[in-house]
C-alpha cells in the first residue's frame, strides 16, 4: 500500500476513536466529572449528602448529557479530618492532569476551595462548588488581598456556587432582626478574618434597617441595651441570631435550605428512596452541582479543541429553571442568584425549620 493511503488510513482511524478531550478532533466519551468532597471526618456526614445529591442527579440523566456518557470519580478531601491540604491538592491535579475531565465538583467549604481553584482555573477545568460561601472567591473582600484575581491564574472566572454567599446569609440575619423588632444588637467575632468580614456585611446590612450595631462577645457575657423594642446579638461563625425582649429566642440562619423547604419537593423523597436515610442540607446543593455541570456538558458540543471552554462558559452565566432549588443564573463571576436563606428556630438541641425567604439586597 502506498505510503500516503497508509497515512490517510490513520488519521481517518485516530479521527473516529479520539485521544481525549485535550489532544484530538472530537471528545473521546465517556467524560468524567471528579467530585472532591470530604467523605471522612467531621464534615463526612454533609460531604456524603452532597456526593450522593451528585451521584443521584448522575443516575437520573443515566450517565449521560445529550449523548454523550458521563461517569463520575468520587475523591475524599479530608482523609479523616475536616479537610486535608495534601488530599485537596492531589485531587485537584489528578482531574486536571486526565485528558478526560469535564469538570470538577468541590470542595464543600470555602478554605479548601481556596486551595483547590487556582489549580483548576490555571488548566482551563471549570469547577462548581456545592457548600462554598466565601465571599473572596467571586469577588473583592476585605481581609482577602487581590481576591478574586488570586483564585483566577488564567485571568477568567472558571469557578461557580449553587449555594448563597456568605454576605447574603449575614444580610438575612440583620433582615430577620428588624423584622423582630430590634432597634440594637451586637456581632461577635472570633478575629478570623471570614468573621471579621461577616460581622461587618450584618453591621452594614442592619443600619440599613435601622439598627445600631456594636461590636460584642457571646451573648452569655454581652447586654445589649436597648431603649425600644428588642436586642439582637448574631454570631456569624454558628450562623445563630440571639434575640432578647419581651419573647427572648436563638435562632439560626443557613445557607443551606432544608430538605423540606426546597422548591424542589420531591427530591428528598427521592434521596431518602435511593439512600435510604434522610437527605441533609447538603444533598440537593450536590445534585444541583451535578446538574448545572450536566447542562453544560450537552451545550458544549463535541469538539475537543473547544470542548472545556465551552463547557465553562455554559456554566459561567447559566439559566436554570425549575430545579430542586427553584429557578436560579449564575453571573459572570460565579454566583448564584438563588437568595432563599433558611430560618431556623433553636430549642435545646432541636432546630426547626421556619421560612426562607430572600433578604433585601
Amino acid at each position: 500500500m502506498p505510503r500516503s493511503a497508509l497515512a490517510a488510513l490513520l488519521l481517518i482511524g485516530l479521527g473516529a476513536a479520539g485521544c481525549g478531550i485535550a489532544g484530538s478532533a472530537t471528545i473521546d466519551a465517556p467524560v468524567a466529572v471528579y467530585v472532591s468532597l470530604p467523605l471522612t471526618g467531621p464534615r463526612g456526614p454533609d460531604g456524603r449528602d452532597a456526593a450522593d445529591g451528585a451521584r443521584l442527579a448522575l443516575e437520573h440523566a443515566r450517565s449521560k448529557a445529550g449523548a454523550i456518557q458521563v461517569r463520575a470519580r468520587f475523591l475524599d478531601d479530608a482523609k479523616g479530618k475536616a479537610w486535608d491540604p495534601v488530599a485537596v491538592g492531589a485531587n485537584a491535579r489528578q482531574a486536571v492532569q486526565d485528558s478526560s475531565a469535564a469538570a470538577y465538583i468541590g470542595e464543600l467549604d470555602s478554605e479548601p476551595t481556596r486551595a483547590s481553584v487556582p489549580i483548576t482555573n490555571d488548566a482551563g477545568l471549570v469547577q462548581v462548588s456545592p457548600g462554598a460561601g466565601g465571599v473572596d472567591l467571586t469577588a473583592p473582600a476585605a481581609g482577602y488581598p487581590d481576591s478574586p484575581d488570586r483564585y483566577r491564574p488564567s485571568g477568567s472566572a472558571s469557578f461557580a456556587r449553587t449555594v448563597p454567599a456568605d454576605d447574603v446569609v449575614a444580610d438575612a440575619a440583620a433582615l430577620w432582626a428588624s423584622e423582630l423588632g430590634a432597634t440594637a444588637a451586637a456581632v461577635t467575632s472570633d478575629g478570623s478574618t471570614f468573621q471579621d468580614l461577616a460581622a461587618a456585611e450584618f453591621k452594614s446590612a442592619a443600619a440599613e434597617h435601622g439598627i445600631q450595631v456594636s461590636q460584642g462577645k457571646p451573648p452569655s457575657k454581652v447586654a445589649v441595651a436597648s431603649d425600644a423594642g428588642a436586642s439582637a446579638v448574631y454570631e456569624p461563625g454558628l450562623g445563630r441570631l440571639s434575640v432578647y425582649g419581651n419573647a427572648p429566642q436563638t435562632l439560626q440562619v443557613s445557607a443551606e435550605l432544608d430538605p423540606t423547604s426546597l422548591p424542589g419537593k420531591h427530591f428528598a423523597g427521592q434521596f431518602g428512596q435511593r439512600f435510604h436515610r434522610s437527605a441533609g442540607p447538603y444533598a440537593a446543593y450536590g445534585y444541583e452541582a451535578m446538574e448545572l455541570v450536566l447542562q453544560a456538558i450537552r451545550g458544549a458540543g463535541t469538539d475537543a479543541s473547544s470542548f472545556r471552554d465551552n463547557l465553562r462558559h455554559g456554566v459561567i452565566g447559566a439559566h436554570r429553571d425549575g430545579t430542586v432549588l427553584g429557578s436560579y443564573a449564575i453571573t459572570s463571576e460565579g454566583d448564584t442568584t438563588e437568595c432563599l436563606i433558611q430560618r431556623y428556630r433553636i430549642a435545646g438541641a432541636t432546630a426547626q425549620p421556619l421560612a426562607a425567604p430572600c433578604p433585601a439586597r
